[in-house]
């Protein structure tokens, strides 16, 4: 299984997890023919798309999967945000709590804090074991037993945003959206620490703001935490998502 990032951030987001047979794609806020072309243009291995909630950087492209013939999986709320596929039998209505099979992978999703109804999701699969997605929350009220892999939102850190609302290129505002919405570093560092055990492989920072985010000091700062791979996303990045790595 691998992991392949076609997009992480507010201008689109879209991940791909493929194993030797099949592929799941996360999120449709990336356009269809970048996922052909990352694919090789066959997409024969995709068993569907599964959507975390509304907002055009997450869903914008739903209707070009589903008119491709790829099952959408995603919350009533998505769905009635793009009535002309409310109908469509390639779009399929999921709930929190509840567990769905698309191919060999199962998910069940669960409720997040955003400002729109937003789903994380545990994805499992028999190559890369129990994923962990979370993205476009402010936290998480939930543990999960046996993570493998995190692929988790880390938009912002305070003391960055801070500096930015003090010199003016963030408008005070941004404080309380970032604060209803989004994941902040150590709101990150306290979820990989209630679900970390000694079966995790990787850990995926995702959504990284462009502006109240350092890259590197992040991926540094729960990598020394964790002793654990840390990635943060990029565009046309590909990272082992084995159960077994070797």
């Amino acid at each position: 299984m691998k992991l392949i990032t076609l997009g992480s951030s507010s201008a689109g987001n879209g991940y791909l997890l493929q194993s030797e047979t099949e592929t799941l794609i996360i999120e449709a806020g990336i356009r269809l023919s970048t996922v052909k072309k990352a694919l090789d243009f066959n997409l024969r291995t995709v068993v569907g798309v599964i959507i975390s909630h509304k907002h055009g950087d997450h869903a914008k492209y739903l209707e070009e999967y589903a008119k491709a013939g790829i099952m959408v999986l995603t919350s009533l709320d998505v769905l009635s945000s793009q009535k002309v596929l409310v109908a469509s039998t390639l779009c399929k209505e999921i709930k929190a709590g509840k567990g769905y099979k698309v191919g060999g992978f199962k998910i069940v999703p669960f409720d997040v804090c955003h400002d729109v109804p937003c789903l994380g999701f545990l994805i499992s699969h028999p190559e890369s074991g129990n994923v962990l997605f979370l993205t476009d929350t402010f936290m998480c009220e939930y543990t999960f037993e046996n993570i493998n892999h995190f692929m988790i939102e880390a938009n912002y850190a305070d003391d960055i945003l801070e500096d930015n609302i003090t010199i003016g290129t963030v408008h005070p505002s941004m404080r309380f959206r970032l604060l209803q919405t989004h994941m902040e570093l150590k709101t990150v560092k306290g979820i990989i620490t209630a679900n970390i055990n000694a079966e995790v492989r990787n850990i995926v920072l995702i959504h990284l703001s462009s502006g109240n985010s350092q890259e590197d000091r992040f991926v540094r700062e729960i990598q020394e935490m964790t002793g654990i791979p840390v990635f943060a996303a990029k565009k046309n990045q590909e990272i082992n998502f084995n159960l077994n790595p070797y």
